[in-house]
């Protein structure tokens, strides 16, 4: 099988999984292979702080007990909390390598199990918690085709993360299931094999409402974009008769609207198992997400980073000064010299134009937004 056929094979498993908490394991375990990973999880931190593994593959369970209960602190690749959402972290993005090989995490943690590099990307932030996935591999840094595989799966992965929260919180997918799909700033549409849509949630109203990416024609969904629609008719069909092509497949879909903005659609067919559940409380064969093609907004520290041209080690250091306090603590926290640490806030200090500690916390509240974005 391609890569192309594995990872659509693999979209569609993604989002089996958002639907059926159980699966998640063996999708995380077929991301991790098709990237050429070694192991990995999901880590979800809740807005206390408190760390928590959803899902792992490839780890033991001794090493995932002793992540959370000793190393999640020491784990430079904490500092992906800080990223725009959806994008690509490694090691050497927060640390020089020479000076990760010295640190209690590497040595304590990651060298004994053979790893080498991880892959973290943000999957979603919010006042809750952050969820963020982890690759971890072994024998060198993560290369061209592990950023690729991660590349193309992060949006989908995004989308059901917001999915999977949403309904983790349910048992019955009825009217329950029509608020959990309202709260979703992702619009979702369900649709019969001719169609007609069964049910839309609120983002997907306002997209109709519109009448400029999608619009409603005497209840049947139509796209301003003539292929697309063209696909979108053929999927439908093959799914309500049963052609197997289409209903084991996930089907993408690129829209543009009249202003030139781009949106990305996914068809996913209904066909089996908890889906099948989930789209006859809606008489549906299919449903169909869209969403807005968007640059995240920037947050704080990567305009800090940015603008005073700091290195990610000094970035690093700087966000650890603010969150947590003095040298000392911040050393224990890193797991690095007091000496390295006061040598990185020297050079802080003078890039930032700042004498004191207490500065550089007024400086970060200057440049964070006051609502969260």
């Amino acid at each position: 099988m391609e890569l192309n056929d594995k990872l659509l094979s693999l979209v569609t498993d993604i989002y089996d999984a958002s639907l059926d908490d159980s699966r998640w394991t063996t999708t995380l375990g077929s991301i991790i292979d098709l990237a050429g990973g070694q192991s990995g999880g999901l880590v979800r931190i809740g807005a206390g702080g408190e760390a928590v593994i959803s899902h792992a593959v490839g780890v033991e369970p001794t090493y995932i007990q002793s992540y959370i209960e000793t190393y999640e602190p020491f784990d430079p690749s904490r500092g992906v909390l800080h990223a725009p959402v959806g994008q690509i972290q490694t090691i050497r993005d927060w640390i020089d390598v020479d000076e990760f090989w010295t640190t209690t995490f590497y040595n304590e943690w990651t060298r004994p199990q053979g790893l080498e590099d991880a892959a973290n990307i943000l999957l979603d932030k919010s006042a809750d918690g952050i969820s963020r996935l982890s690759i971890m591999k072994a024998g060198g840094p993560v290369d061209r085709r592990m950023y690729q595989v991660i590349s193309y799966l992060t949006p989908h992965m995004q989308r059901a993360m917001l999915v999977r929260q949403k309904l983790q919180q349910q048992n019955e997918l009825g009217t329950a299931s029509a608020r959990t799909l309202d709260a979703l700033r992702t619009a979702v549409l369900l649709l019969d094999g001719n169609g007609h849509i069964t049910h839309s949630n609120e983002s997907a109203r306002e997209l109709l409402d519109g009448a400029d990416v999608l619009r409603s024609v005497h209840g049947r969904l139509a796209t301003s974009d003539l292929n697309a629609d063209r696909v979108l008719r053929q999927a439908l069909t093959g799914t309500a008769v049963g052609d197997r092509a289409m209903t084991s497949a996930s089907i993408s879909l690129h829209l543009t609207a009249r202003d030139g903005s781009h949106y990305v659609g996914h068809l996913l067919p209904l066909t089996a198992g908890r889906r099948q559940m989930f789209g006859a409380s809606y008489e549906a064969c299919a449903v169909l997400f869209i969403s807005k093609a968007t640059i995240d907004t920037i947050v704080a520290p990567d305009l800090i980073r940015k603008l005073f041209k700091l290195t990610p080690t000094e970035l690093r250091v700087f966000l650890a000064i603010v969150e947590i306090g003095g040298v000392p603590d911040v050393a224990r926290s890193m797991g690095i010299a007091k000496t390295t640490i006061k040598t990185h806030l020297t050079r802080i200090f003078i890039k930032t134009g700042t004498k004191r500690q207490a500065d550089l916390v007024r400086l970060i509240a200057a440049f964070t937004p006051p609502i969260k974005i």
